[in-house]
C-alpha cells in the first residue's frame, strides 16, 4: 500500500476539469492510492484516457499501475496515438502481455500492431498459445490478388484469387492472369501512389524496382492511412503548425514549428502598415474610412483562404490537376465576383447611409468587389503556381495568401478612396 491517511471519493462520475486534474496530481504526490483508485474506478475508460493525457509521463504510469490489466488496456485504447506510444515504450513486455491477454482479440491486435515489429513479435510469443494464434491471424493482411513474376522476379501480371479458384486446375497461370498490371516504383512519393489507387480503384498495388522486379505491395488500408496523413499534414502546414501532434507538450517544439509563419505574418503586417502610412492624408480627411479596415481585411482574407483551401485539397486528392488550371481559376473568379457583388452592395449601402454620402458608399462598394475578386484570384492561383514550381502548396499557401491579401486589399481600398477624394476636392 502506497497511501497514508485518505478518504474514498464518492461513487459519482467526475467531470474532467482543471480542479480534477490538480486533485489527481496532488493525490499522486501524496500517494493517496485508495481515494485515487476510487476516483478512477468511477470514470469511463475514455475519460480516464483524457485525464491521463493531461499528466506527465511518471504520473501517467502511476495511474495505469492502479488499474488491472483489462482496465489498463481499455484506457490505452482510448488514448491519442503519441501518448499511447510513450506509455507503451515505458511498460515492460510482461506488463503489455498481461494487458493483451485481457483484451478482445481485435483490440489486442490494434495495440500490438502499433508496436515496433521486433517488440510486437516478442509480445506475441510471450502470450498464451490461443491468444498468440488469434493475434497472428488478425495481423496478417488480407490477400485479394496474386502478382505473377518471371524467372528473374520481374512483374508480368496479376491474377485474382476468385479466378484462381473458379478456373480449371489444369489451366496455366499465364492463361488466366491479366498482363496489364498497374504498378508503382519503389521510390515514388506516397501521395502519388494514393492518387493512383483512387484513380483506378485498386485494392492493392505491386511495388517494383528499377528493373521491374517485384519487391512488395501496398494495400488499400495502407493507402487510407497515407491519405489521412497527407490531409492532416496539409491542414497543419496551411495553419502553420508543421508536423505538430495534438498531444505534443513541448513548448519549444511547438514554437519552432509555428514561429516562422508568425514572423512571415509580422513582416506582411509591417508592409501593410507602410501602405496605410502612404495614404495618411486621405485618412485624415475622412477618419471614418479607417472604421472599415476590419471588414475589408476579413472579407479579403476569408475569400482567399476559401479559394486556397479548395485548391490545396483538390491538388491533394487529385481532383484538380495542372492541366485544368485555367478552368479552376475561372470558376473561382466567377464565385468571387458574385460574392463580392453581394457583400459590396450591402457594405456600400451601409456606408452611404452612415456617412450620408452614397457616392462614397458606391466607391467603397466597388473597392470591396475588386478586393474579393483579387483575393479569390490569389487564393486559387497561388497553390496551383506552387504545384507547378514543384513546391508543396500546403507549405507556403497559407502565409503567402494571407499576407498578400492584406497588402493588396489595403492598397486597392485606399487607392480608390484617395482617387474619390481627389475627384471631389
Amino acid at each position: 500500500m502506497r497511501g497514508v491517511t485518505e478518504t474514498v471519493a464518492p461513487a459519482v462520475t467526475p467531470v474532467l476539469n482543471e480542479a480534477l486534474i490538480e486533485e489527481v496530481k496532488a493525490s499522486i504526490r501524496n500517494k493517496r492510492e485508495r481515494s485515487l483508485k476510487a476516483l478512477i474506478d468511477a470514470m469511463r475508460p475514455a475519460d480516464v484516457a483524457d485525464l491521463v493525457e493531461h499528466l506527465d509521463n511518471e504520473e501517467r504510469l502511476w495511474i495505469l499501475d492502479l488499474l488491472n490489466p483489462e482496465g489498463a488496456g481499455e484506457v490505452l485504447l482510448e488514448m491519442e496515438s503519441p501518448v499511447q506510444s510513450r506509455i507503451l515504450s515505458e511498460l515492460d513486455n510482461d506488463a503489455i502481455s498481461q494487458i493483451v491477454q485481457e483484451l478482445d482479440s481485435d483490440d489486442a491486435a490494434d495495440l500490438v500492431g502499433d508496436l515496433p515489429a521486433e517488440r510486437a513479435k516478442e509480445i506475441i510469443e510471450s502470450v498464451e498459445a490461443g491468444v498468440s494464434i488469434e493475434l497472428k491471424k488478425l495481423l496478417v493482411e488480407n490477400v485479394y490478388y496474386l502478382f505473377v513474376v518471371d524467372d528473374f522476379r520481374r512483374l508480368v501480371g496479376v491474377v485474382s484469387l476468385k479466378d484462381l479458384v473458379v478456373e480449371p486446375p489444369e489451366r496455366k497461370i499465364r492463361d488466366i492472369m491479366n498482363p496489364e498490371v498497374i504498378s508503382t516504383y519503389v521510390y515514388r512519393d506516397q501521395e502519388e501512389v494514393a492518387h493512383l489507387v483512387k484513380k483506378y480503384d485498386l485494392v492493392a498495388v505491386p511495388v517494383v524496382d528499377e528493373k521491374q522486379r517485384l519487391v512488395g505491395r501496398i494495400t488499400h488500408d495502407d493507402i487510407i492511412d497515407v491519405i489521412e496523413e497527407e490531409a492532416d499534414e496539409d491542414m497543419a502546414l496551411m495553419a502553420g503548425v508543421i508536423r505538430q501532434e495534438v498531444a505534443e507538450d513541448s513548448a519549444i517544439k511547438i514554437s519552432r514549428a509555428r514561429l516562422p509563419w508568425l514572423m512571415a505574418g509580422l513582416f506582411g503586417g509591417i508592409v501593410a502598415a507602410v501602405v496605410i502610412d502612404q495614404f495618411e492624408s486621405s485618412l485624415e480627411k475622412i477618419i471614418a474610412l479607417s472604421f472599415f479596415f476590419p471588414v475589408i481585411m476579413a472579407l479579403g482574407g476569408n475569400t482567399g483562404i476559401q479559394a486556397a483551401t479548395v485548391a490545396v485539397r483538390g491538388l491533394a486528392t487529385g481532383d484538380i490537376s495542372l492541366m485544368n488550371i485555367g478552368k479552376r481559376i475561372w470558376v473561382e473568379l466567377k464565385v468571387a465576383f458574385v460574392n463580392g457583388l453581394v457583400c459590396g452592395l450591402m457594405l456600400g449601402a451601409i456606408v452611404g447611409y452612415w456617412l450620408s454620402d452614397f457616392f462614397l458608399g458606391a466607391v467603397i462598394s466597388f473597392s470591396l468587389v475588386a478586393i474579393v475578386i483579387n483575393s479569390g484570384l490569389i487564393g486559387a492561383a497561388v497553390p496551383l503556381a506552387l504545384k507547378r514550381l514543384k513546391v508543396d502548396p500546403a507549405l507556403a499557401t497559407g502565409p503567402f495568401v494571407t499576407t498578400s491579401n492584406d497588402i493588396f486589399s489595403l492598397l486597392i481600398y485606399l487607392a480608390l478612396v484617395t482617387l474619390y477624394l481627389k475627384m471631389t476636392a
